[in-house]
């Protein structure tokens, strides 16, 4: 077993990237050659959180009730993390909400939808060993950003969405 998930990293193909001449989307992943997807950089932190709504069957066991069965009515994975370094992409349309930049050129709070594609995340341990790679169709939002002297992270957040295509993989956990 292993103690410790140290480093991660994250990788975004753009939903509608032409790779092989089809366009990527839910039901079309791209293979993870390394020009199919770009790097995130410096990312210090990733929270996995599952949020499921849950109803319970309860029934009488005599006379008192006591739940009798759990149902998943719902699932929602995201997937946060903390980046130190800005992109083109990440600071032009997440932390300021604007459409893709066209030569750098791009207009704040213009973005009619979120940023959507595949994204590969990766979890190494302490001795470069991944312990787990995850390939997920997913939209990412920003959380807020205040720019100071400080050089605090900011927090892109993945919400994973419906693909038959998602998949994860665990590792060297020996």
């Amino acid at each position: 077993m292993k103690d410790i998930i140290i480093g991660s990293h994250l990788l975004f193909c753009r939903a509608g990237t032409v790779i092989g001449g089809i366009p990527t989307g839910p039901e079309a992943m791209p293979d993870t050659s390394p020009g199919n997807y770009i790097k995130f950089p410096s990312i210090t932190d990733w929270a996995p959180k599952v949020t499921r709504n849950i109803v319970k069957r309860r029934a009488p066991a005599p006379g008192k009730f006591q739940n009798r069965k759990s149902i998943i009515l719902s699932t929602e994975v995201t997937h946060a993390f903390s980046l130190q370094e800005f992109t083109e992409t990440t600071l032009a349309e997440l932390v300021l909400g604007g459409e893709k930049p066209v030569g750098g050129v791009f207009v704040p709070g213009s973005a009619s939808e979120l940023l959507t594609g595949w994204w590969i995340v990766q979890g190494y341990d302490q001795t470069d060993q991944e312990i787990v790679a995850l390939n997920v169709w997913a939209e990412a939002s920003c959380e807020g950003y205040t720019f100071k002297e400080g050089l605090d992270p900011y927090a892109i957040v993945l919400t994973q969405l419906i693909s038959t295509l998602n998949t994860g993989e665990v590792s060297n956990l020996t």
